[in-house]
């Protein structure tokens, strides 16, 4: 059977705008957005806190959300997240960047862990064993208790705050890579490169990438396979044109790949190397495809997306405590279940945004969340 998923990646913005690259603003846009569906997914999947902090009871269709979508989600953002770094570095010196990364991804991964992570946990430990004790006595089982590192269990874990951690390690680990090639005049004319390579290489890297340095269940260099290929490869203006003529052959393909994932599912294909690189090929089609869908159809800007084009990170801080607490309360209901996962979602939605408004109005909250001041 397929792997089970779970789970931001920093953009900065000027260094966005300058370049008019308004698509990989929009797709992470988008990205965000579907926190909300597909977390909420995970309170009616699979049963018992081997799903999420909190379970409603199943819902088998939401089942391919997770099936169609994980696979290449959060590999995409990792990939516009190395594509962002890339145009940072074109204005910023390396230490420059090292310093801005301390400060936005380090503090709110800290901050994170000690006061907004540890409430998934104390409410996963209510709702499955029946934890008696406070909030805040909860803490010494939170940092003391090491198991699958997903938190499920009342144990200790990242959250959804793996991704700045992972994010923060990568981008660091790379800079020097990294800021070398940005200040290069003259780079590799990576556009000479067939669509057809690109589709293959990519696999490759990222099939074997996946084998290496994984923890709790989390790709170390799968996710850096991504993010590099976003720095080095969606940056180069021939290559996006080149991706954007093919949108039409991207997009089918991704497409395709999704329902073939799904249709393998029903059928009850249970070997594990065909599941893996099942995966890996959804991950990659699923990149590209977005990539080249992107380029075509969302390099724009607007009203709304200038408004969450700054909310994004602190929203993705934000919203998955929220969510799992409005899950924590609707699953107790005896309302249907398509009501409460309608509900999850639009009112975990609906708080983060407002407690995104109430944090971007307080300089201590804004520091520790990593919200960026837009002048």
């Amino acid at each position: 059977m397929p792997p089970h998923s779970g789970g931001i990646f920093l953009f900065d913005q000027e260094a966005l705008l300058s370049k008019r690259k308004y698509f990989i603003d929009n797709l992470r846009i988008l990205s965000i957005l579907m926190l909300f569906p597909f977390h909420a997914s995970m309170c009616f999947l699979s049963g018992g806190y081997y799903s999420f902090y909190v379970y409603g009871g199943e819902i088998p269709p939401l089942r391919y959300i997770d099936l169609a979508v994980y696979p290449w989600w959060m590999s995409l953002m990792f990939a516009l997240a190395g594509a962002s770094a890339f145009y940072a570095l074109k204005k910023r010196t390396a230490a420059e960047y090292a310093k801005e990364r301390v400060h936005r991804l380090l503090v709110p991964l800290v901050s994170g862990l000690i006061v907004w992570i540890p409430i998934q946990s104390f409410l996963a430990d209510v709702f499955y064993n029946d934890y008696q004790g406070g909030f805040f006595g909860h803490y010494s089982v939170f940092f003391t208790k090491w198991t699958d590192l997903t938190g499920y269990d009342g144990g200790f874990t990242p959250g959804h705050l793996w991704f700045i951690l992972f994010l923060l390690v990568i981008s660091l680990v790379f800079l020097p890579l990294n800021a070398w090639y940005a200040g290069l005049n003259r780079k590799p004319e990576l556009s000479k490169i067939p669509v057809g390579v690109i589709v293959v290489g990519g696999f490759l890297l990222l099939s074997a990438g996946g084998l290496i340095a994984n923890i709790g269940g989390k790709g170390v260099l799968e996710f850096s396979v991504c993010f590099l290929l976003g720095f080095f490869l969606f940056t180069d203006d021939n290559v996006m044109e080149k991706l954007k003529r093919n949108w039409i052959l991207l997009g089918v393909l991704w497409l395709a790949m999704m329902i073939f994932r799904c249709v393998m599912y029903n059928a009850g294909v249970e070997s594990e190397v065909f599941w893996y690189l099942d995966f890996r090929a959804l991950e990659w089609t699923g990149v590209l495809g977005a990539m080249a869908v992107g380029a075509k159809f969302l390099d724009f800007k607007n009203k709304f997306t200038e408004y969450f084009s700054p909310a994004c990170f602190p929203v993705y801080w934000l919203h998955q405590t929220v969510l799992a607490a409005v899950g924590f309360l609707i699953v107790k209901t005896d309302l249907s279940l398509p009501i409460q996962y309608v509900l999850i979602a639009a009112l975990s939605f609906v708080l983060t945004v407002g407690l995104y408004e109430i944090c971007k109005r307080i300089p201590p909250l804004r520091f520790i969340i990593g919200i960026k001041v837009v002048k």
